[in-house]
């Protein structure tokens, strides 16, 4: 270990799921950087199945419990982590993802050749829930600007997540921390990276210093209005960009129509495969309008009606039959064919 020490806090924010927490704990504990502490947000319905005892039992001075008397929901629960005491710097892991052993030995390395970045990254895997690597992220530059990282977001050809990045403990209570306005937090992460982005900028160490865990989805409930109405905040949030600076009005006016298209075109997909019952109302049409109005607000050129995949999900949607036949067919074949 060369350079100055920096002190990490690794912040896990918990609600269930015993084994894959003891999983990211036995990683982050393993890390041949020795300087951080690890702090767990739970609550009273945390400990279903022992997943709280079970920590207690590995009677490591490093973990710390924040433990709510109350039952918090995901908002609710990352919101406290503004209001924590906090190491110089931190980072917000998620209780399934793993980190490599090297990981915080890496972004001290990435802080000491670069102190004046407000933000450093890594690349990573995504592994499956039995923890078997799928794929890689997309490669990124060593260094971004906070226009850069919006660029790269709006061209999605960036994997946002919320696992993976640090950044100075007082950047993030500055700003208020993770905007938790968001349903789910959904996009609430990309508006937190390009946040401090602006703060300076991002470096990224381009080795793979930690694994993203996603789950096949096995919830009945439909995600289609949570997903729009997110959206729909984020686009009031780029709204805001694009009048802060000529950068980020040019990165906004030149990246959000196809932004906008690919995003419709994925939300119109997901209804289809949606049974009208459980959708809130929603219907194509009310997402079409909804998206294009916000472009519209913006000045973005954005002609939703005459793209042929949403025309071909319209009919198909108001024609009960095809309808009915679409969601048959989607049981069947998973991937999308619009």
């Amino acid at each position: 270990m060369s350079g100055k020490i920096n002190n990490f806090s690794i912040i896990i924010p918990f609600k269930t799921g015993k084994q894959y927490l003891l999983d990211c704990l036995q990683s982050v504990l393993a890390q041949d950087y020795p300087h951080y502490e690890i702090i767990i947000l739970a609550d009273i319905t945390s400990n279903t199945d022992d997943a709280l005892h079970a920590i207690k039992d590995l009677k490591n001075r490093k973990i710390n419990i924040e433990l709510s008397d109350e039952n918090l929901d995901i908002l609710q629960n990352w919101r406290r982590i503004k209001d924590l005491d906090k190491k110089e710097y931190m980072t917000i892991l998620g209780y399934d993802d793993i980190l490599s052993k090297g990981f915080l030995n890496c972004i001290n390395n990435l802080i000491n050749n670069d102190p004046d970045a407000s933000l450093y990254h890594t690349h990573f895997n995504y592994i499956n829930s039995n923890s078997e690597a799928i794929k890689k992220c997309q490669p990124l530059p060593t260094q971004m600007t906070a226009s850069d990282y919006l660029e790269y977001s709006l061209k999605e050809s960036i994997d946002i997540m919320a696992t993976g990045y640090v950044f100075r403990s007082k950047d993030y209570d500055a700003i208020g921390g993770i905007p938790t306005s968001y349903p789910n937090l959904i996009y609430a992460d990309a508006q937190l990276w390009i946040e401090l982005s602006k703060k300076s900028h991002l470096v990224v160490d381009p080795s793979i210093q930690f694994s993203f865990r996603i789950h096949s989805s096995v919830t009945k409930t439909s995600k289609d209005k949570i997903l729009l109405d997110a959206f729909i905040l984020f686009l009031d949030y780029l709204k805001g960009l694009k009048q802060e600076s000529a950068n980020f009005e040019l990165t906004i006016q030149s990246n959000l129509t196809a932004f906008a298209e690919s995003t419709t075109k994925a939300m119109a997909h997901r209804l289809l495969r949606t049974p009208k019952i459980n959708r809130q109302g929603l219907t194509i049409d009310k997402v079409t309008n909804e998206i294009a109005g916000k472009c519209k607000q913006m000045e973005v050129p954005y002609s939703p009606f005459k793209i042929k995949s949403i025309q071909i999900a319209r009919f198909i949607e108001t024609t009960p039959l095809l309808n009915e036949l679409f969601l048959i067919f989607k049981k069947i074949y998973k991937k999308p064919v619009l």
